[in-house]
């Protein structure tokens, strides 16, 4: 026998560019549509992880270190130093612009490494069609939010492509590339904790796949397999112990969710969200994609792809189950399909496998068909709701509820009309003829990208919907703080804030307010926002002697009337606090040492005193005024009121009213304003209004939700002279 060498031409420059036209013209596509969608999303309003990203990297861009409000705190993510040079931009407007652009380029990037995790089963055509797919999902809407996701969702792309190289190859520098990758992947998110395990998973499913260990196994007993899995099962045990004995939410979940079945029902209710924005066809397929077929040859690329892919499955799936149970105990209940998009390039690349070879397991089909319906029938889809923002899988259902008054019912039919197309197809592809196979999986490709692409939109359009509602609570110009202060150090002091909305988004458009905080506690993170200290005369100061203060601030945001800062006013700006109600904040510039010249505490943002009624305290007092108090009580009966005036006392390092110099008894009637003047001396001086006659909305009228205790809508005023 002879043999003839041949030898392949050498692709020139030009040749290597025609081929990568059509992924990168799909990706330059997609990344058109992206930055529009994030162009009109105006304003952040995923409070908090937004506000908290961004605080974290513009401490790192101005210090060098990540702070929250001025708190040391950790990194988090690489995302927050990815991002951190675009603080270094002056304009607040620019620099969310910019992060968002870059943003969309990252997170699309996720088409490169599943095309070429896709080639190592599939041809070109194939390939492209599970790129685009995973570069389409609802999820691409976070693309425009200042989230890990932009960057851990290509991310843990990459790492299944390294992952299944250093496996398929097994040379120095993919096996080198794919460890480093994984020892980094928790950095860039903490979920990514799951890369390293999964490659563990995946070399065992390797080494349990290997032609040596099925040559063993057809010689056990059951004794054999009856062994094995004891040393399964004590290896998991095992691994739990430890897990939580050093993690917490470990033991909670494994202690007390799993008994409860909690892991199981959040966690399926994760996988029917997914299954529901990949258009339920790729998640039947990509999971049947995993279980071989009986006439297939043994390939090592399959036996590869398989292990990756059936090591994140697990992997991502019990994490989003755990995670999603702890949070249902400490949190609220959600569900997290937001945590389990990183499987999403697997599911494609196994439908593009299926839908090339036209071959599939059929009871493997039966069997992820069986449980997708089990799941997305028992799971609530939230279809009159509003953007879900942990499942935009759901976008889709809700933006044709919107448009097209779709009910529950009709989703849960057309899904399931959905999935019996896909199964159809998978069972006929491999039983017409050619021709008509082929037109099958071609229809089922657009499908299944005209799905996924409908449904980024819609979670897109829903989040610029959401931008656009949030935008008035702040008020134009965004940026009125820092142009009036010129980043110079400044507070923000709230009282009775029921939607703290407001100042999320003032707090992101301006960079000058370092501090949050409330004279009740009724401000939150993220970082710290506890209430500063007060002396008897209004000093400020945030450590136990108000010699030292501790921090000293130019200038100072406070809610009025009720938190009134002594200095020189500067600026009023308007905004809307809860769902119409429009309330003032003023921006004064402070004296040294900050001071409040008056503050009151105990009223409701509506107006309301509350169980522990109202207070108000003057601590500037050079001349005798008088304090005007309105008492109204619309609809309900009156009640008396007594009204006491008296000294400033501190209690707990805060004021309180002291001794007692004046009591005015009054009467608050129904559907009247009541207005008491009341002399007061020159010095500070406290005052209080007590109803005596408080009541329950809920109480008196059952189908009131209101289930405060109120008292009277209350305000009070100091007037140097009284008003003729």
């Amino acid at each position: 026998m002879s043999a003839v060498a041949t030898t392949r031409p050498r692709a020139t420059a030009s040749d290597r560019l025609l081929t990568a036209v059509p992924l990168a013209s799909i990706y330059l596509w997609l990344s058109i549509v992206y930055c529009v969608e994030a162009w009109k999303r105006s304003t952040p309003w995923l409070f908090t992880d937004e506000l908290e990203f961004t605080q974290l990297s513009r401490s790192i861009a101005a210090t060098g270190h990540a702070a929250r409000r001025g708190d040391p705190h950790s990194i988090k993510s690489l995302y927050t130093v990815v991002t951190a040079p675009f603080w270094l931009i002056d304009d607040v407007a620019a620099a969310f612009a910019a992060i968002k652009y870059f943003d969309v380029l990252v997170m699309t990037s996720v088409l490169f490494p599943t095309y070429f995790l896709a080639r190592l089963v599939v041809r070109k055509p194939a390939a492209l069609l599970a790129a685009a797919a995973a570069a389409a999902i609802p999820s691409l809407a976070y693309s425009s939010w200042i989230v890990e996701e932009t960057i851990a969702y290509p991310y843990a792309a990459l790492c299944f492509l390294l992952i299944a190289k250093a496996l398929l190859i097994r040379s120095r520098g993919w096996i080198v590339g794919a460890v480093v990758a994984s020892i980094v992947a928790p950095a860039v998110r903490g979920e990514l904790v799951v890369v390293p395990i999964l490659f563990v998973l995946a070399l065992l499913f390797m080494w349990w796949s290997s032609a040596a260990r099925r040559d063993r196994r057809r010689s056990w007993s059951y004794g054999d397999w009856l062994g094995a899995f004891a040393i399964a099962a004590g290896a998991i045990i095992l691994i739990s112990g430890f897990a939580s004995h050093h993690y917490s939410q470990w033991l909670m979940d494994t202690a007390y969710n799993w008994t409860k079945k909690r892991i199981f029902v959040y966690g399926d209710y994760a996988a029917a969200a997914l299954a529901v924005g990949v258009g339920m066809i790729p998640f039947v397929l990509g999971l049947a994609s995993l279980v071989r077929t009986r006439t297939e040859a043994r390939m090592l690329e399959l036996r590869v792809f398989r292990s990756v892919a059936a090591a994140g499955v697990i992997g991502f799936g019990i994490y989003t189950a755990m995670k999603a149970a702890y949070l249902s105990q400490v949190f609220e209940s959600r569900i997290e399909e937001r945590n389990l998009i990183y499987i999403c390039p697997l599911l494609f690349v196994g439908t593009a496998l299926v839908l090339e070879r036209r071959r599939v397991n059929l009871w493997a089909v039966a069997a992820a068909t069986a449980y997708t319906v089990y799941v997305v029938l028992g799971t609530p889809l939230h279809v009159g709701d509003g953007l879900y923002s942990d499942a935009l899988g759901l976008a889709i259902l809700q933006q044709a509820n919107r448009y097209y008054l779709l009910t529950t019912t009709t989703a849960h039919w057309i899904l399931l009309g959905l999935l019996a197309g896909g199964v159809v197809v998978a069972v006929a592809m491999s039983r017409v003829r050619a021709q008509v196979g082929v037109g099958l999986v071609a229809a089922t490709a657009v499908v299944i990208v005209a799905w996924n692409v409908t449904g980024e939109i819609a979670a897109a359009a829903g989040t610029v919907t959401l931008s656009r509602d949030y935008a008035p609570a702040l008020g134009e110009p965004f940026t009125w703080v820092d142009d009036a202060t010129h980043l110079k150090p400044t507070l923000y002091l709230g009282q009775a804030v029921a939607d703290q909305n407001p100042e999320w988004l003032l707090e992101f458009w301006n960079r000058s307010i370092t501090t949050v905080s409330s004279l009740d506690g009724s401000l939150g993170g993220p970082g710290p926002a506890g209430a500063p200290n007060i002396t008897r005369l209004g000093q400020l100061y945030w450590t136990s002697s108000p010699a030292t203060p501790g921090k000293t601030f130019d200038y100072a945001i406070g809610d009025w009337p009720c938190v009134d800062f002594a200095g020189t006013h500067v600026a009023t700006h308007l905004y809307r606090g809860g769902a119409t109600q429009l309330r003032q904040w003023r921006l004064t510039r402070l004296t040294k040492p900050n001071r409040l010249r008056a503050l009151c505490s105990g009223i409701y943002p509506d107006g309301w005193s509350g169980q522990d009624d109202s207070t108000y305290f003057r601590f500037v007092g050079r001349r005798a005024g008088w304090l005007r108090i309105r008492l109204f009580r619309q609809g309900y009966p009156p009640s008396p009121v007594d009204i006491r005036v008296g000294e400033i006392a501190t209690r707990d390092k805060e004021p309180v009213l002291g001794r007692v110099t004046k009591h005015v008894r009054t009467v608050v009637r129904t559907n009247r304003v009541d207005v008491i003047w009341i002399p007061t001396p020159a010095s500070a001086f406290g005052a209080s209004a007590v109803v005596e006659r408080k009541f329950s909305p809920h109480d008196i009228d059952p189908n009131n939700g209101d289930v405060r205790t109120l008292g009277a809508q209350v305000s009070y005023r100091w007037f140097a002279h009284k008003p003729s």
